[in-house]
């Protein structure tokens, strides 16, 4: 994360200034930094859309550590419940690759979370369109108890069986928290 990287419209992208210089006269190196929390890959909490819900220092970490299945999400623009694809389906957390071109309807983020979602991700920079003023896939999943991980970066990821590690800051009070994201390939069961 630096200067460079993308911040939705309207955003605090990221900055940073030394508070202290061993270069001026100092014993060590120090800085501090501003961003949004939504900045770069993050996990949105409850709170983020849902009035009174829990922050991100509540988050449950079990549901960042674990099995996951990355998918293709097809097509452009919004994707409905009958085009998701059937691997994308009964699986606890699921990771959508889109390229930044596709995302859900709200009836397809309500059909992962009656199929046993509890953690969807994307590598786009919201499980929502950019002009969804009121996020109804944010609503639609975090209602649901489903937790969000937005702007991984699966450039380089194949579809298939992973385990993620993807621990969010332990930000009390705030409605989303950084996270670094790890992907872990499964092995293929071998055979006797």
């Amino acid at each position: 994360m630096n200067e460079r990287t993308a911040a939705w419209p309207g955003d605090v992208p990221f900055s940073w200034r030394p508070t202290a210089s061993l270069a001026e006269g100092s014993h060590f190196e120090s800085t501090c930094f501003t961003m949004s929390a939504h900045l770069g890959t993050h996990a949105d909490a409850p709170s983020h859309v849902v009035p009174g819900g829990p922050g991100a220092g509540a988050l449950p970490l079990e549901r960042f550590l674990g099995r996951a299945r990355v998918v293709d999400l097809p097509g452009r623009g919004e994707v409905g419940p009958d085009a998701l694809p059937a691997r994308a389906l009964g699986v606890e957390r699921i990771l959508f690759r889109t390229g930044g071109l596709s995302f859900l309807a709200p009836l397809a983020a309500v059909r992962l979370a009656e199929k046993g979602a509890r953690l969807v991700g994307t590598d786009g920079a919201s499980v929502d369109p950019e002009d969804a003023e009121d996020l109804p896939v944010h609503r639609a999943l975090l209602e649901r108890g489903v937790l969000l991980l937005e702007n991984l970066d699966l450039s380089a990821v194949d579809p298939g069986e992973y385990t993620l590690i993807a621990l969010p800051l332990r930000l009390t009070d705030l409605d989303a928290a950084p996270v670094r994201a790890v992907l872990l390939r499964q092995k293929a069961p071998g055979r006797i």
